[in-house]
């Protein structure tokens, strides 16, 4: 099976959506802990500072040690302000990356200022460190970097700076920590890759909950959702609100000349036509079986009606074969500052329907004021 390039593309750019949408639930979920985290790092470094005091012998190097576990505390706890408003998982992630890898570091300049350190026990706080850093929420590659880069720095330091370490005790430290970091990988790589798909089905169901299957609009529970979501937002900013009603005038008689399978292409048509003029803000939704409603923030009436001329423009070249053309009949309404969702539902239904008494393939439309202004 040959993929095309824009085939090859379109997949990408869905996989990487899909990717930054899993990555923005992390997010939440991430912020709403990461205090905790923070917590349990400060009280895991008030105890390893109480360690440092009774096994370091100079004054001067537990005063240095003392400083520097204390300010790396205060950066702890500054930091969890800024992890919880950041706006991106990628910002999160190379945040909590740094971090990590400060803590390794003060770990290491620790561990230099020992005269004679137990190797077997550094090696059993190394362990520790690699599954915190599995623990705390990060991008895997992220956490895969750092376990792997600090597990080396350490042994790179041991080998150099702590003496008389028997080479088997070497090598079964090495051994041990190189478990924990293939075991936590193994596992939280599989609780990513769960989660993800998890995320990915919920979110598909969603999707097609939220879309009708024949022509990709939204249903009509969507289209309430975003009406009121747009109209409140409209209504905040002191912005316009535009709702059209339209109708597929003669989708009967092609159902009846040409089968039903002749109307569904000439609804998928429309549809797709009418949202190649819409932005991504703006919403279609299949009403019924020949309707849809399209929702308009931020257009005023007059734009929502030379929209919606390019768009009966558009339809009336629309060709399904060489006998069948179609028209749409459309009613518009702008929102006032006491429309409600249903009332301009109503009014638009009744615009459209003015446009079919009137010939068909036309736009009704009148201002909200009390002198209305109507046309055809």
């Amino acid at each position: 099976m040959i993929v095309s390039d824009q085939e090859a593309k379109s997949a990408a750019e869905a996989r990487k959506k899909s990717r930054l949408q899993f990555e923005a639930t992390k997010l939440g979920a991430a912020q709403r802990n990461i205090h905790v985290y923070a917590q349990i790092a400060s009280i895991g470094n008030f105890i390893f500072l109480i360690c440092d005091l009774m096994f370091i012998q100079g004054q001067k190097e537990r005063m240095i040690v003392a400083i520097t576990r204390y300010c790396f505390s205060i950066l702890l706890i500054l930091s969890v302000r800024r992890l919880q408003r950041v706006r991106s998982f990628a910002r999160f992630a190379a945040l909590v990356t740094i971090l990590e890898a400060a803590a390794i570091l003060l770990y290491l300049a620790v561990l230099w200022l020992y005269e004679s350190p137990d190797f077997m026990i550094q090696s059993m706080g190394m362990i520790l460190t690699v599954i915190a850093i599995y623990i705390v929420p990060n991008r895997s590659k992220n956490i895969l970097t750092l376990s792997i880069t600090g597990a080396i720095a350490f042994f790179t330091f041991s080998y150099f700076f702590i003496k008389d370490v028997p080479l088997k005790s070497f090598f079964a430290a090495m051994v041990y920590v190189i478990l924990a970091i293939v075991m936590s990988a193994v596992r939280t790589l599989g609780t990513e890759q769960y989660a993800q798909k998890e995320f990915m089905t919920k979110t598909s169901l969603q999707e097609t909950s939220a879309k009708d299957y024949l022509t990709n609009a939204v249903t009509r529970a969507r289209l309430e959702e975003e009406a009121y979501r747009w109209m409140n937002f409209c209504r905040r900013q002191s912005l316009p609100l535009c709702l059209v009603f339209v109708d597929v005038d003669n989708l009967k008689s092609i159902n009846d000349c040409y089968g039903h399978a002749m109307g569904d292409v000439a609804l998928k048509q429309i549809a797709a036509l009418m949202q190649a003029q819409l932005r991504n803000s703006d919403t279609i939704a299949r009403w019924g079986g020949d309707e849809f409603v399209l929702l308009l923030p931020n257009v005023t009436l007059q734009n929502a009606v030379l929209l919606l001329d390019r768009v009966k423009s558009a339809i009336s070249k629309l060709s399904l074969n060489d006998t069948v053309t179609v028209s749409c009949s459309f009613g518009v309404v702008q929102m006032r500052p006491e429309s409600t969702y249903q009332e301009m539902l109503s009014q638009a239904d009744k615009l459209m329907y003015r446009s079919k008494q009137n010939g068909k393939g036309r736009i009704t439309y009148h201002y909200e004021e009390p002198c209305a202004n109507e046309e055809e």
